[in-house]
């Protein structure tokens, strides 16, 4: 999978996940959403990274 899908898919995953809670809460949404979709897109940084290191220490 490459990088900016990962990183894209973790970022709506936090954004809506983020969005459901604000909702089902009654709270406003949108510090909720920004902060889940950073939050997001942190995680997909992360994974993605771990990915490329172990795929160029196989080819290694």
């Amino acid at each position: 999978m490459k990088e900016k899908t990962l990183v894209s898919t973790f970022t709506l995953i936090g954004s809506l996940a983020s969005y459901y809670y604000g909702k089902t809460h009654d709270k406003d949404v949108v510090p909720y959403v920004m902060i889940g979709g950073f939050i997001g897109a942190w995680i997909g940084e992360i994974i993605s990274s771990t990915i490329k290191n172990k795929n160029e220490d196989k080819n290694n």
